[in-house]
């Protein structure tokens, strides 16, 4: 709450950050969602996992692997149930419409998948750091063959 100033001000400006957050990750659901369909060399993938945390090749992954598409997918879930938990919470415009125990749970849920956004992204950073060749990939814009 400190970085968008006071605990009022993170308090008025929360629903509308996350607002544009859902929109913006809306617009990137649209855009990437046919390239992050889980295939057959994605099982593949998740079955070599302990090679990949040793940074050995498991063969092509295809555009995204299959951790990448994990991310991809539970960061759309997590928003949606944001969006939808937010909704139902948010006062004093839509928590009138809603009994107070749909608001209780509302309230856990959308705390629930807030954490877990907040550690799926925290996963994502660190295995792009843990990841040979990662940043290379991402600063310069290209990957060796391997």
């Amino acid at each position: 709450m400190h970085v968008l100033g006071t605990p009022q001000l993170a308090r008025i400006l929360h629903p509308f950050i996350g607002t544009v957050m859902f929109f913006t990750f809306l617009v990137m659901f649209f855009r990437y969602w046919h390239h992050n369909l889980i295939e057959r060399q994605d099982l593949e993938w998740a079955k070599n996992i302990l090679q990949i945390a040793r940074n050995e090749e498991v063969g092509d992954t295809g555009r995204y692997n299959f951790g990448q598409k994990g991310v991809f997918w539970l960061a759309i879930t997590s928003l949606l149930v944001l969006l939808a938990s937010g909704i139902v919470i948010r006062r004093p415009w839509f928590a009138g419409y809603f009994p107070i125990q749909l608001i209780r749970l509302a309230l856990l849920v959308h705390s629930v998948a807030a954490v877990l956004l907040i550690v799926t992204i925290m996963v994502h950073v660190y295995a792009a750091l843990w990841i040979k060749g990662t940043i290379t990939a991402m600063v310069e814009g290209w990957v060796t063959r391997e």
